[in-house]
């Protein structure tokens, strides 16, 4: 039998392997298919840590009711005044604002490679910093508020009711204490942690003024209703701005705390007393702010370059990055969900 292939021959190894090139779509380039495909995935691990966080309240609800019912304690007349309390309900709404603005986040970016510590800016702030940013921000997150008295009237302007209620706040010291534990305490810290920290923190490569809008949209959006999501937007965007400016998260949790305290304790003082001093009251507190906000042009006065945002090295345009961050699968599942969710409050 003939045969041609010498085995004592090395050359005749060397044949000729085949090249494996990669497919780039036409008009991107190799740079641009590159952020791309890495906007892609961070949307995607955002997206999908944004379901399991909705999933997440719903689930625990449900497992502490299939438990409380396996117990017996769920028909006992006694049990249920608790748990049915505000005040029971308050302190669980905080504890599951830290379950879902915190695990999600860590675990699935973990999963794929990244590190929290290099992403979320913990670092204390530059004692320059503090003042001017935290007036700026109180004053900018109050302003946010007409947003919502818009949207309301512009509802009624086509006569239709959108009423979003919180629900009744607990009474006593123990109710207010609570209350500011859920409203003022705890969102500050969390939301700060995955909006401004993680979701900022991820994008900021591709351009500051790309991760502050896309986090302020994400963060306009998880609000859930049609009167919230422009104040929201608008607030997200404040703190955005503070966050990149300043490279810490921590200013923008003071100015979140601080917004949410004020109408944690305008909502308990103007119930207390009569509707002419409730008016007063906010008036007043509307113009201390409006006051803070105009201080805080003054400070930044001598700094031309403080409203400039950094440009990215990148080689995509903004549409390109928002059409690939919002079009991932995970992203849109999430905004339309909270679309749908936002349509229960139409009565």
């Amino acid at each position: 039998m003939n045969n041609d292939f010498d085995y004592t021959n090395q050359s005749d190894f060397n044949t000729p392997q085949p090249q494996y090139v990669t497919y780039i779509p036409y008009g991107l380039t190799p740079k641009t298919f590159e952020e791309r495909k890495n906007i892609k995935k961070i949307a995607n691990i955002i997206g999908g840590a944004l379901l399991i966080m909705l999933a997440v309240s719903d689930i625990v609800v449900v497992g502490l009711r299939l438990i409380l019912g396996a117990l017996g304690i769920l028909g006992n007349e006694g049990a249920s005044v608790i748990f049915d309390s505000a005040s029971f309900k308050s302190f669980l709404q905080a504890m599951l604002s830290i379950t879902m603005f915190t695990l999600p986040f860590i675990f699935l970016f973990k999963v794929n490679g990244y590190r929290i510590s290099s992403i979320v800016k913990l670092k204390k702030p530059k004692r320059e910093d503090i003042l001017p940013y935290l007036l700026f921000g109180v004053g900018a997150c109050y302003f946010a508020n007409f947003a919502v008295s818009f949207a309301g009237r512009f509802f009624e302007s086509f006569g239709i009711d959108y009423n979003v209620s919180s629900g009744e706040n607990p009474e006593g010291i123990l109710g207010f204490m609570l209350t500011f534990l859920k409203i003022a305490v705890v969102p500050p810290l969390v939301e700060e942690f995955a909006c401004r920290g993680i979701i900022l923190g991820s994008l900021r490569k591709y351009g500051d003024g790309f991760a502050v809008v896309a986090s302020a949209i994400l963060f306009g959006v998880m609000h859930g209703n049609f009167t919230q999501i422009p104040f929201a937007f608008l607030v997200g965007l404040s703190l955005g701005f503070i966050t990149v400016k300043t490279n810490t998260i921590w200013i923008a949790v003071a100015v979140h705390a601080i917004n949410n305290g004020i109408s944690v304790i305008l909502d308990y003082v103007t119930n207390a007393v009569s509707e002419t001093a409730a008016g007063i009251i906010s008036i007043s507190v509307l113009t201390a702010c409006s006051l803070l906000f105009a201080i805080s042009l003054l400070l930044f006065k001598d700094n031309k370059d403080v409203f400039t945002l950094k440009k990215s090295k990148c080689e995509s345009t903004n549409k390109q990055r928002y059409k690939w961050f919002f079009a991932t699968p995970t992203m849109i599942i999430f905004i339309v969900l909270c679309f749908i969710e936002s349509l229960q409050f139409f009565n």
